[in-house]
């Protein structure tokens, strides 16, 4: 695609902030329908704190929640910078289905230095989740959100111990049950089975493969998924769908979180979000030694390995962990009108057609039940049964 000229500025929060690469961070913008003053006046560097990832880079989101603002070290920035790899990877957010998150603007803080800012891949909309995950295949995978409650992380370091000592014999009578908890969510959000469509799983599938072949071009390795769930009440999903955006393609080119999957599947009714963050990492010599280390002593399988490699584990663990046997939802749950009126109105109408057949339903009862005390009564004064006498 052609790239725009793009800005020598922008306007973060009370702050002008120079630009770097804006051709292309630019193109990205134009095409979700993002102005150029969009960080002005919503964003403030001093809550800037530790992200939480293993390189503790700063970050902090948006008042709106729709960005992050995340800072860019030099080991990110020499993957990202690159012309030939922005020229491919602003052509496949914008032009074809892609979970990858959205980076709209890299720019430069007169005193912290560079940051870039990406779009948040779950809707700011959504303040309770049933399940949030950031899942790579491996035994890196965590639960951040687990029936609707948070899962505090606690690492297990080499000052800890007598938690090596518990955990590696099995015995964790010493490790604490915070610890506990944090290790059982791991293992199980890498085991638990993610139901959709056979319909959205080609499609999510598929967008997985294309997205894996850019990272496999570029040697990139240690990507996530995360991965939101919300399971909403009865009658609830038309709600969910319509503060998300909707989840029909139209709207695609205008919503930047990831599409809403709605489905149900065992009774409940799903929607669930996917997108794919932390992809800039390569294959340094740092990630080498970490893969001699990590393939003797860490549990398998591990994250750190060649990018043709984790490429494969990535796309092999999502082909087994959707499975494509939840059912669609009916056109009255998840039809989103103008104004999303036209949901609303169906289900409110349905509900009524209900109550009303189970209204006739007792009443016919009623009828039945005094009928058959009259008949018991008639048969009483002749002495012998009705069907008796023909």
């Amino acid at each position: 695609m052609v790239a725009s000229e793009g800005r020598a500025s922008l306007r973060v929060g009370d702050v002008d902030c120079p630009t770097v690469q804006d051709a292309h961070f630019s193109s990205v913008r134009r095409a979700f329908g993002i102005a150029d003053d969009f960080l002005a006046g919503i964003f403030d560097f001093g809550g800037l704190g530790a992200g939480g990832g293993k390189g503790g880079d700063l970050m902090s989101r948006t008042t709106c929640g729709t960005f992050f603002v995340k800072e860019l070290n030099a080991g990110d920035a020499r993957s990202l910078l690159r012309d030939d790899f922005l020229e491919a990877y602003v052509g496949l957010i914008t032009t074809g289905t892609s979970l990858l998150c959205k980076i709209v603007a890299v720019f430069e803080h007169p005193r912290l230095g560079r940051f870039l800012v990406m779009a948040n891949c779950l809707p700011a909309s959504v303040d309770s989740w049933s399940g949030l995950y950031d899942l790579k295949g491996s035994a890196d995978d965590k639960a951040l959100v687990e029936d609707g409650e948070r899962v505090p992380e606690v690492h297990k370091r080499c000052w800890n111990v007598a938690w090596m000592v518990c955990e590696a014999t099995g015995c964790n009578k010493g490790v604490p049950s915070e610890r506990t908890r944090y290790l059982s969510a791991k293992r199980r959000s890498f085991n638990f089975p993610i139901y959709v469509t056979k319909d959205q799983r080609k499609e999510i599938l598929s967008a997985v493969e294309r997205d894996v072949a850019l990272f496999d071009e570029f040697g990139l390795m240690d990507y996530s998924m995360i991965v939101g769930v919300q399971r909403p009440p009865p009658g609830e999903a038309a709600r969910c769908l319509r503060e998300a955006g909707g989840d029909d393609d139209a709207r695609k080119m205008t919503r930047l979180h990831g599409k809403p999957y709605a489905s149900r599947h065992g009774g409940d009714v799903v929607v669930a979000y996917f997108g794919i963050i932390d992809f800039l990492q390569a294959w340094t010599g740092g990630k080498r030694c970490a893969h001699v280390i990590k393939a003797c002593c860490a549990p398998t399988p591990i994250s750190t390995i060649s990018p043709g490699a984790y490429a494969k584990q990535f796309r092999e663990f999502f082909q087994w962990k959707l499975r494509g046997v939840a059912h669609a939802l009916p056109p009255a749950y998840v039809h989103v009108g103008e104004g999303g009126e036209v949901a609303g109105a169906h289900a409110a109408k349905l509900a009524e057609q209900i109550e009303a057949l189970r209204g006739e339903l007792r009443r016919a009862e009623t009828r039945i039940a005094l009928a058959e005390a009259r008949v018991e009564e008639l048969e009483e004064e002749r002495g012998e049964p009705f069907h008796d006498a023909a």
